[in-house]
This record gives C-alpha cells, structure tokens and sequence, in this order.
C-alpha cells in the first residue's frame, strides 16, 4: 500500500539463555516428557504463526521495534536469543539488522553498574549494536552524536522516521550514601548477624536493595542530540515527516493498576514531554509496565494555550493468563497528511489451535491545526451550555468568522425547544410565559402569509411555502424525505430575481439562505430528521435561539407528516455576531405582529385604554404585551444597531384609530394617546424608510424615548399600572 509502513513491535519478552518458565498449564503432578512451556518457545511459535500468515496474505514488514527488557532479571542470553528469532522468522519479510530498532530496559543493564558506564550496556551492544541495529545514544559510552552507530531509522521517501531514546541509564543503581553511614556501610551486615553468615547474607541483600534506586530518566545531553538529530533528518519531498519515539518507561500509568515504589515516573517528566512536543513527536512506544493502551496525550506549550497531540502505545507483554497481547502489528496509513494508525494485537497461540487474536484498535494521529480564521465548531447536547458557548464564541473566538453549532439533543424530545436559562428576554417571564412568547414568535416567523410583507418581504414562512409565489419547498421536502434519504431534500430562501439588485446595493433579504433535511435512520422502524441550516451572518445572543426554535417547528412539521422524529440541529454562520445581552426585540414588534396573529389583543388593549380598567385573562394579557412593547421601543432606542431593526409603525396606527373611534366623548387622556401614537408612528415610519445612519438614529432615537415615556405615563394615569 503506497505512503503506509507496518511494523513489529515487541516489548518486554524477558528472556534468558537458560529458559524462563511459562506455566500458564497446571501441572499438579510431573510426567516424564511432559515439561511446562517457556517464554522463548511460547514466543517462538507466535513468530513462526505471523511469519506464515505475512507471508501468505500480510505485507512486509518496514522494521522491528523493541522497547527493552529483553533479559530477565538481568539473566544473559536474551538479547541473542530474541535478535536470532527475529531474523530467523521475519527475515524473508524484509526485516535485516538495519531495520531492527532496539533500546535496553531496566531489566537489561547489571545491577549497580554505575551510571554512563559501558558495563551498563555491554551485554546489550554485544548483539544489536555489533549486528548494526538501530539503536539510541547511550551515556557514558557515545561521546558524538554519530558515535555508536544508527540513532535512526527513516523511511526510503522521508515520510516517517523513528529515534530512540535510552530511558534505562540510571536504572537500579547504588545511591551514594552519606558519610559516616558509607564508611560502615558494608561492615553492618556482619555486625548485626553476631557472627551468623547466613544471616548476615541476607542483610546484606536487603540493606542492598534499599540502597539501590530504579530511576528512569533521560539525561539532556542526550535530548539534545536527538534534538540535532530529528533537526537534520532528511525530509519528505511533500508533507509532514512522521516522527516515532521509542522509549522503555511510560510517559504515564498505561491502566488503572497501581504501582507503589520510588521513581515510578521519569524523574525529568515534563521535560521529555516538553521535547516531544517541540520536536512533533506524533507517536511514542513504550513498555516497562506490562499494560497494553493506546492513549492521546496532550503537551501544552508554556503559556497553556495550544497542545500537541501524541499518541502513545503502551505495549503489553505475555503472562499465564494474559496472553493475547504478546506483540502488536502497527500499520500507518494516510502519510504524510491523513495518517491513521492501526494497532493490531497479537496473542501467543496454542499448538495446533488457530489463533484468536484480539481485535484492531484504529486511532487517527492527524489532528485539526489551527489555522487564523479557522470556523468555529461548538457543539453539543444540552441546550443551555451550548447557548452560552455559542455566546461567547461569537463575542470573541469566532467575532465576524464562521461558527458552526451542532445541536444533538434526543431525538424527539419536545415538539417545541425552550428558550435557554441566560436569553435576555425584555422583562422577566416564568416558564409558561417564555414559552409563549417564543412559540408565538416562531410561528410568525413561518407564516405562510403576512399582513406585514411590504415592511419584511422575506418572512421565512413565506419563502419557503410560497417561494417565487408559487413553490411549496416544505411539501416538496416532505415528498422526498418519504421515499429515500435524498440529499436533494433542501430549500432556500434567497431568490436573486426578487432580492438582487444589479450593482448589490439597497439589497433587503433576509440571513437565512438555506436550508436541508437529513433522513437519518435510528435503528429498528425508527427514523429522525436532521437539519442543516445556513446564514450568511448570525446574531447569537438573541437570534440563534429563535432560528434553532424555527428549525425544530420546521423538524416537527416534517416529521408529523411522515412520522419520524426531529433529530439534530446543525447552523452554520458565517458571519458571526452578538450584541449586549441587554433586552431588545427579535425582529418585528410584538404590536406589529398582532396584526398577523392576534389582531384581536389590539381590540382588547384599546377597550382597556378607554374604559380605565382590565379585566383578568386576555385582555390582561394584552395590556402585558403592550408593556412589553414599549420596552422593546426604549431598548431598540438605546443602542444604535447599523443593521436596522424593524421598529412598531401599523400597530401603532391601529390602535390610535380604534381609540379614536370609540372617543365619543373628548377624553383628554385619549386624545392624547392618539396624538403621541401617531407621532411615534410617523417618526418611526421616517425613520425606517431612511438611510438609518448614527446621525439620524441619535434624533430619532430622542423623540422615540420621549414618545415611549409620554405613553408609560399617559398608561398609567389610565390603567395604574407601568
């Protein structure tokens, strides 16, 4: 497979010459001939099983990577024995000396071996070292960086390379004991035994083991020449290098096992970690702790604010019992610019027993860089975390960029979304007040027809069950989504012939462009609609809820028709916005939209006007909505908004006329309410159909409040409330 590499990886295999017993049997009795297995045949024949299925079906191996522990308790013969079966077994797959990366474990270096000293690593050069493995720089024995022969191994192209690094150096060491205690040190054993050499013996071997210390650490000057290393390894002609590091001791606990000892960590942690990150480490492979995980580990920079993202692969090793992870198959795809990982377990098979291997675990190593002006993704499940996120994100991350919010609530939940606990609605409302005005504003939005079209020709309803004057695109939609999961299932609300003008100026349409439905099916007999919907910009603090209401009205009526159920909520804005959290209007007046929807409440509130009293109920309800009306007013003239929002005219004149009407006497009071409704009007209707700029928004703006404090007062003389 082009810009793929598979390889071996082994860890911990704890050999020796003489044989490490592999009990995973129960012989409670001895036979003659009958012996218990060892680690190397049990090894062994898991070779020769993967050798013959590479070579039948598998592809060749780019390499072989060892992390450590070859030995067993420092036992000689295991080096030698693992690298013979390596080549006897994967060298008719393509693996030589060369491409065989070996690094020693804590259990490869002799006990109190001094640090940096070339006893430490004798037995470990002896066979990888002098077959011409690739190997790390070692302390203490490597003095250049090019001395002791490869550091790494680089793919033929440059697409991947892997260095390794000796994380063993300091690994069951002697301390160095104060003065006086290390003057009488070794005199102590015998004087606390009284002359019992047996004794004495095994205080001498205890008092030994507290002394010794098994660190794992990376010295800096050997992070330092890996660092000019990785700086002069040849690159590939395109792409990104993927770089491996492959270490014996873990970054962190691989499970959730404990492990009680002094230095259970890398003593210089944070500083491996901060090399990982600055030299783009995209993987690391490490053993030491018999656990088998494959775990993202995030590095952030000093500040805190970006990370990169390393996975790690503990690798396991095999014991009676845990069998199934005894080395692992790692295949990278997708270089240099998709790589995937799979990791591939491999269990030590029985004689003449297919093997059953575990299953693959797939992981993707590339991760979203970011980029200025990338599109914001916030998404999630509870609609008030997502509502302040999506506030924030427009007031600074995402401000005048795209911002993309997925909702995935269940699918079905409610016919109706409720507005989010933070909506800064212009007066306080309880829930079933909330919820009204929300429903009712929403249902105006989907109007088929409008009373108001000639002040707002693009109410959403309208163009998408009368598009052109004509086309029904919900009933089209419905029709699609009830045969297949077409893709074709969208509409769109902009119309060039009725919206553009030819040079783009004095252009009127409205931000929701486009809109599609997603047949999703949940399982079972079950369906859901998804929505995707588009804004060529969006306002979040009080629009974005009201739009994602419109989507799930849009999801309920699709999904009554054809029954399903409303599913997710996608939008995607791409110029993002929000203003001042303080309360405003959505779009057309509340007074205004009476007109459409319940022109009856301007009958109400006018009857309530002339006769000085309300009665409890509806007509109670209308003098609410009036009162919210003017607030909505006072707030649209506090804060200069250069989009223009629609400001109460064809309500206001209504109710003038109808207390006109019905003021058969003279009442002062009336007349001047009529006088005021009707100055409001007029000054808002001049302003409207203006340019709307700073300039005439400060003078009308001034009359405006003027009018809106005339008519609480004028409210309260007659109703006592305001």
């Amino acid at each position: 497979m082009p810009n793929s590499a598979t390889f071996l990886h082994l860890t911990d295999v704890h050999f020796a010459l003489s044989g490490v017993p592999f009990e995973r049997d129960d012989h409670k009795v001895d036979i003659p001939a009958i012996e218990q297995e060892t680690r190397e045949s049990a090894l062994e024949l898991m070779c020769s099983r993967l050798a013959e299925r590479l070579k039948r079906s598998g592809p060749k191996l780019d390499g072989v990577l060892f992390s450590g522990d070859a030995q067993d308790r420092g036992r000689p013969g295991g080096h030698r024995f693992l690298f013979d079966l390596l080549l006897l077994h994967f060298g008719p797959l393509g693996v030589t000396p060369a491409n065989i990366v070996a690094i020693p474990g804590n259990h490869d270096v002799p006990r109190d071996s001094p640090p940096s000293s070339k006893a430490r690593y004798e037995a470990f050069s002896e066979v990888w070292r002098k077959a011409g493995c690739v190997t790390p720089w070692l302390d203490g024995v490597d003095a250049a960086g090019n001395d002791g022969g490869p550091h790494r191994l680089v793919g033929g192209d440059g697409l991947w390379a892997i260095f390794p690094i000796n994380t063993s150096n300091w690994s069951h060491v002697t301390r160095i004991l104060p003065e006086p205690l290390a003057s009488v040190w070794a005199d102590l054993p015998a004087l606390a035994a009284s002359g019992d050499t047996a004794s004495a013996d095994k205080l001498r071997a205890q008092l030994d083991d507290l002394a010794r210390y098994d660190m794992a650490r990376v010295s800096g000057k050997q992070l330092e020449i890996l660092r000019e290393l990785i700086e002069t390894t040849p690159q590939p002609s395109a792409g990104r290098q993927l770089r491996i590091a492959l270490l014996h001791h873990h970054l962190r606990a691989p499970s959730l096992r404990e492990e009680l000892k002094p230095f259970a960590d890398v003593s210089n942690l944070e500083q491996v970690r901060a090399f990982l990150r600055d030299r783009g480490i995209a993987i690391v492979l490490h053993g030491h702790k018999h656990e088998h995980s494959a775990q993202f580990e995030h590095i952030y920079n000093q500040e805190g604010d970006q990370d990169h993202r390393t996975l790690v692969i503990s690798g396991a090793t095999f014991e009676p019992g845990r069998e199934s992870d005894a080395a692992r198959l790692i295949t990278i795809t997708g270089m240099p610019n998709s790589p995937a990982v799979t990791i591939e377990p491999i269990a030590i098979p029985r004689a003449g027993v297919d093997s059953r291997d575990p299953p693959p675990i797939a992981r993707r190593i590339w991760s979203t860089d970011v980029v200025p002006g990338a599109p914001v993704l916030i998404q999630g499940s509870d609609l008030d975390e997502v509502y302040d996120r999506v506030c924030e994100a427009a007031a600074n991350d995402a401000a005048n960029g795209t911002l993309i919010v997925h909702l995935d609530l269940p699918a079905g939940l409610n016919d109706e979304l409720p507005l989010p606990s933070n909506y800064p609605l212009p007066e306080p409302m309880e829930g079933p007040e909330r919820r009204r005005w929300l429903k009712e504003l929403v249902s105006w939005w989907q109007l088929e027809r409008s009373g108001l079209e000639h002040r707002m020709p693009f109410v959403h309803g309208t163009r998408l069950r009368r598009y052109g004057g004509k086309i029904n695109q919900v009933d089209r939609v419905i029709k699609l989504l009830k045969t297949k999961a077409s893709t074709r299932a969208l509409a769109v609300l902009i119309d060039p012939f009725r919206d553009f003008t030819p040079d783009g100026v004095d252009e009127e349409f409205a931000s929701f462009c486009l809109v599609e439905f997603k047949r999703r099916e949940l399982g079972g007999a079950q369906r859901a609609v998804d929505v995707i919907a588009f804004y060529r910009a969006q306002e979040f603090a009080r629009w974005w809820p009201i739009n994602i209401a419109e989507m799930r009205h849009l999801q309920w009526e699709i999904c009554a028709a054809l029954g399903f159920l409303p599913g997710r909520i996608t939008t995607i804005a791409a110029d993002a916005r929000t203003h001042s959290r303080s309360p405003t209007q959505v779009a057309m007046p509340i007074i205004d939209r009476w007109l459409d929807q319940a022109p009856e409440r301007l009958h109400l509130l006018a009857n309530a006007l002339v006769h000085g009293s309300v009665r409890e109920g509806a007509q109670r309800d209308a003098v609410r909505g009036w009162e919210r009306a003017l607030t909505d007013l006072e707030a649209t003239a506090t804060e200069y908004n250069p989009d223009g929002l629609p400001i109460a005219i064809e309500g206001l004149k209504l109710l003038a006329s109808y207390l006109e009407v019905v003021d058969e006497e003279g009442d002062t009071t009336l007349q001047n309410f009529v006088r005021v409704l009707r100055r409001l009007a007029r000054d808002n209707e001049s302003f409207e159909d203006g340019a709307r700029s700073k300039a005439e928004f400060d003078r009308w703006a001034e009359s405006a409040l003027e009018a809106v404090s005339e008519l609480r007062a004028l409210t309260k003389t007659r109703l006592g409330t305001v």
